[in-house]
């Protein structure tokens, strides 16, 4: 009966009249097993318990504003009963997102009102509206209260260190600078919402010159920002923007990718004793504005060598800056500038085994299926056997179950590679490319995969 049944498999697939067609009735896919990218995560990664609360966290979305507010005050009251240095923690995480719920609600009126005097007739679909809703607040600060929880319980455990800014007074933390930050956002909030209430198909293309150099899915102006990435506009207000939209939780989601790197280096510098010892090197690929890398450097030793890799010459100077700026915190003057290179991740110009980790933060949703199969490859090219690749991003399907019916509607936000992201299983991308998939874990709205290269 089982030789029976091949050979009726085998006929029915040849009676298809095309390749394509005889591949789409019978895939080799994952997803014939699997039900979502989750699931499939699950039968291949070592997951934290973090993974499974986020899982578990309002699955059936039947939280009540209520439980929203619970939610916050124990967190609050755990902070208060864990000493000063978590209370310290909380009170400047809490004037943080203050901070940027105030930025969201400028940003919000001065949208509504610009619609009001541009446009007698309102969308349907009016995006701020949609989120200035007390129910969508509740949920997104009590996320951000977890957020933080998680975040302290892991520099409480020694997986990395508190941030490098939250007790100093430098060039981009102080009145001056949150009050500029605020202005542009402000200004570039307003014409941000205006075309994504347009959408229309200018709005959608970002005006590039030097068209040769970039493919064609750079050319979408992501999130209607000014120009996509490519505007000097976009860059200066990009990190207020997405914790804007976060409410302050953005870094804390990043910082997540810190505990597989930051172990790294520790398993590596455990084995690098005498004068033969070589400086950890670490690339970051597609890395905006080298806000993660800030982070990355004051984790890792002194001497760790840095590249910062992007498409977007605005973004890499946004990059030098950043690192000027956490440079100029440190006592050690002779740690060496990150080297910035411009170059996309799909062709990336260093030697074979050149890094002993590469980590790539939140560009996956933005790029189609076939680049992100050609970034994997390039990314486990260029790391040592034995070293580390590390892919932050947002969640998938099955992350949250509770996202999983409106976490499509990102796309939007001028997002057109998103649906097809949010069911795409990431990891058959790094095997493919030789790489063995290790752990995983969840903060909020952000997975972290973490990979490794055989020896």
């Amino acid at each position: 009966n089982f030789r029976r049944g091949l050979d009726e498999f085998a006929v029915q697939k040849d009676l298809i009249s095309s390749d394509d067609d005889a591949d789409s009735l019978f895939p080799s896919s994952p997803a014939h097993t699997f039900s979502s990218p989750a699931e499939y995560d699950k039968s291949k990664f070592q997951l934290d318990d973090r993974v499974q609360f986020w899982i578990d966290y309002n699955r059936n979305g039947t939280m009540s504003e209520e439980d929203f507010q619970s939610t916050i005050a124990g967190v609050a009251g755990r902070f208060a009963a864990g000493g000063n240095d978590a209370s310290q923690y909380w009170l400047r995480h809490i004037s943080r997102t203050g901070y940027f719920f105030a930025n969201a609600a400028l940003g919000s009126v001065a949208s509504l009102v610009q619609q009001k005097l541009h446009s007698d007739a309102e969308g349907e679909d009016n995006f701020v509206k949609a989120m200035a809703t007390s129910g969508v607040i509740l949920r997104l600060l009590s996320e951000a209260a977890l957020s933080y929880e998680q975040d302290y319980d892991n520099i409480k455990n020694g997986k990395y260190k508190e941030p490098h800014d939250m007790y100093t007074i430098n060039a981009q933390n102080n009145p001056l600078s949150f009050g500029r930050q605020t202005a542009r956002f402000v200004a570039e909030a307003m014409g941000t919402m205006a075309r994504r209430n347009r959408a229309s198909e200018e709005d959608k293309r970002a005006r590039i010159r030097a068209g040769g150099l970039y493919p064609e899915y750079y050319h979408t102006a992501f999130h209607y920002q000014t120009n996509g990435w490519m505007s000097r506009e976009s860059a200066n207000v990009y990190e207020t923007s997405t914790e804007t939209l976060f409410l302050g939780r953005q870094d804390a989601m990043q910082r997540t990718a810190l505990v597989p790197l930051v172990a790294h280096a520790r398993q590596q510098s455990g084995r690098r004793h005498g004068t033969g010892r070589t400086p950890l090197r670490v690339l970051e690929v597609a890395c905006g504005t080298g806000r993660f890398m800030t982070f990355a450097r004051d984790n890792l030793p002194p001497d760790s060598e840095f590249t910062a890799v992007d498409l977007s010459p605005f973004y890499l100077q946004k990059v030098k800056e950043n690192d000027r700026n956490w440079r100029s915190l440190q006592r050690d003057r002779s740690i060496k500038p990150v080297q910035i290179v411009h170059a996309k991740g799909e062709d990336l110009p260093f030697a074979e085994e050149h890094f002993d980790a590469v980590v790539c933060m939140y560009l996956y949703h933005e790029i189609p299926r076939e680049v992100r199969a050609q970034i994997a490859a390039e990314m486990a090219r260029v790391t040592k056997k034995g070293g580390r690749v590390i892919l932050t991003d947002s969640l998938q399907k099955g992350d949250r179950p509770v996202n999983d019916n409106t976490m499509g509607n990102f796309e939007k936000m001028n997002e057109p590679f998103y649906r097809d992201y949010i069911e795409d299983f990431l990891p058959r991308h790094f095997e493919d490319a030789g790489l063995e998939c290790l752990t995983k874990t969840v903060l909020s709205s952000t997975k972290t995969l973490t990979f490794g290269k055989p020896l």
